[in-house]
């Protein structure tokens, strides 16, 4: 088996240096090829090459944003995702069972059980945790910000792991001006025009940890999970909601709407943020949505094997 490791050296939780010897040590009995990320989607490009080269197995030590830009190099292809989760949330391990301690991690890949999960496509980009538009994208952005703005940041976001998302989410609704945000959704025949605080389409129950968006969302059931959140001009009915999908008990709430697609279009009058696997991934007005069943081969537990 021929492995290649893309590392993201600005990840909290490592030491890239300790891990390409404990990955050389635990892996050593396959080809391995080690590499560090330099700049923003540069595993993306480090990924394509791999495909290019035959690689069996892509192994991303990152958060959820590293894999988001390893899946868009290799979505599709054979090649067999394997992650050791050293990020902020780390969703998608969290979900999968995917230890956060890297010889554990490493274990899991040396197993190599597969599983083919589902993937999100949307206007040729792909996600496979949660993404939307609204008010989860300037959570996203405020986070980022915090996270890499300085090194009073960086110490903050690693105190904080991922409760700086619920940081994040005070300082939005505090900041938070009133402004409409009307969107078109369409899908299957039906359609919605709704003034929205956020519209989210989900592959798994929560994202940042700690909001559980779509609690029954599967990542292998070949359709996304939507939650739509109508707008509000107060505050506290926004932190009120809010603190309702911690719990997910907003999916009862008259100002949220919830169902299952395989296919949506999403229209806007101004330009909005489209967030995914906890990054902004692009920007417009017009956004077509589709699941890709199977997409993509993950490497997870024995146990989260489906039967």
């Amino acid at each position: 088996m021929k492995i290649k490791v893309i590392i993201n050296p600005k990840s909290k939780n490592c030491s890239p240096r300790y891990l390409e010897s404990m990955l050389k040590e635990k892996l050593r009995q396959y080809y391995v090829d080690i590499e560090d990320t330099a700049y923003p989607q540069h595993a993306t490009e480090i990924a394509r090459k791999a495909v290019e080269e035959n690689v069996d197995t892509i192994v991303a030590v990152g958060g959820d944003g590293t894999i988001n830009e390893v899946l868009n190099g290799i979505v599709g292809t054979d090649i067999a995702l394997g992650i050791i989760p050293t990020g902020t949330a780390n969703d998608l391990a969290t979900f999968c069972g995917i230890p956060e301690d890297p010889d554990k991690a490493c274990e899991v890949i040396l197993n190599w059980n597969l599983q083919s999960t589902d993937v999100i496509e949307v206007n040729n980009r792909y996600y496979v945790t949660s993404g939307g538009l609204g008010f989860p994208s300037e959570v996203i952005r405020i986070a980022n910000r915090i996270k890499y703005k300085n090194i009073i940041g960086k110490l903050l976001g690693q105190l904080l792991g991922s409760k700086i998302y619920i940081l994040a989410v005070l300082y939005a609704i505090l900041m938070k001006k009133r402004k409409e945000n009307f969107l078109k959704v369409r899908w299957n025949g039906s359609s919605i025009y709704a003034d929205s605080l956020s519209l989210m389409l989900n592959n798994q129950p929560f994202l940042g940890k700690h909001l559980l968006m779509s609690p029954e969302a599967l990542n292998s059931d070949g359709r996304f999970d939507v939650c739509l959140i109508g707008n509000s001009k107060s505050r506290l009915q926004i932190l009120s909601t809010l603190l309702k999908v911690t719990f997910g008990k907003h999916v009862h709430s008259s100002s949220v709407s919830t169902w299952q697609a395989n296919k949506l279009v999403v229209s806007s009058e101004k330009p909005l943020a489209f967030f995914g696997d906890g990054e902004i991934i692009q920007q417009g007005t017009r956004f077509n949505i589709r699941i890709i069943p199977e997409a993509l081969k993950l490497i997870v537990p024995a146990q989260k094997e489906r039967s």
